[in-house]
């Protein structure tokens, strides 16, 4: 009789190179009072819908200590670098997602297409990728793709200055369309219709000094039907890259799921 692991772990790789992993981003702009209560409550999100993710957080810098995406683009034995007994493994980014980022031959959009395919390629094993990292750092290495960000933001005022300016990079840089999402602390109604204005005035200044339409929601990352619903709306909205080698798929696929069993 087969093994149960391996069967399932099997089933899994081969289910993961049919569909592939989907990416999504959150772009960064100094305000870990919104970035990171959305993200972590997302990814509990995600995992309770049985979703294997990962998190690329370029706002930390590898090191000989903690490796992270620089190692494991460059090292054939990659899967060994990821952190093991997490819900979702958080692997640092910062200098691996700017060498992705270099200039490749191509248009912008096809070099963007390719580095969204070598993440895909490296972490075959997980079925999302969330990118957290710097909204001009989103919009230098994936110009030009669907890629749709999610822009939080928070009710301090110096986090609407902020938003804006990741706004301008994400839609000028990059040509990015995100998504505001105003991160709010409880549930009460002023608190939603602060929220509410703050997107508005986000969304009327990337109309009014922009030139484009934006969508915004507001959430309450303790709340867990938002969380749920900005959940499987983003993976609605995630980016797919072209498909790429089924068999290396498989086989990368293969090793990471038997890690995870």
């Amino acid at each position: 009789m087969l093994d149960t692991d391996s069967h399932q772990a099997a089933g899994l790789a081969a289910l993961a190179a049919e569909h592939g992993p989907r990416i999504v981003a959150l772009a960064g702009h100094g305000d870990r009072r919104s970035e990171l209560p959305l993200l972590w409550q997302l990814c509990a999100a995600w995992t309770a819908l049985e979703y294997p993710v990962l998190v690329l957080d370029a706002h930390v810098r590898e090191t000989v200590t903690t490796p992270g995406l620089q190692q494991m683009l460059a090292s054939t034995d990659a899967p060994d670098i990821l952190p093991g007994a997490q819900e979702w493994p958080i692997v640092p980014a910062a200098t691996g997602l700017t060498a992705l980022g270099t200039p490749q031959v191509g248009s912008p959009a096809a070099a963007s297409a390719e580095r969204a395919r070598a993440l895909c390629k490296l972490f075959h094993g997980y079925e999302l990728i969330v990118l957290y990292a710097p909204a001009h750092e989103l919009a230098r290495s994936f110009c030009g793709s669907a890629l749709s960000p999610l822009l939080a933001v928070s009710a301090q005022e110096a986090a609407l200055l902020s938003a804006y300016h990741a706004l301008k990079h994400l839609l000028n840089l990059g040509k990015l369309r995100p998504t505001i999402v105003s991160v709010m602390d409880d549930t009460q109604l002023a608190t939603r219709v602060a929220g509410h204005s703050i997107s508005r005035n986000l969304q009327d200044c990337a109309r009014d000094f922009l030139a484009c339409e934006v969508p915004a929601l507001t959430v309450c990352p303790a709340q867990a039907d938002d969380m749920q619903r900005i959940a499987l709306r983003s993976m609605e909205q995630a980016l797919q890259p072209p498909r790429w080698n089924p068999a290396q798929a498989v086989a990368a696929g293969a090793t990471l799921a038997a890690r995870r069993y």
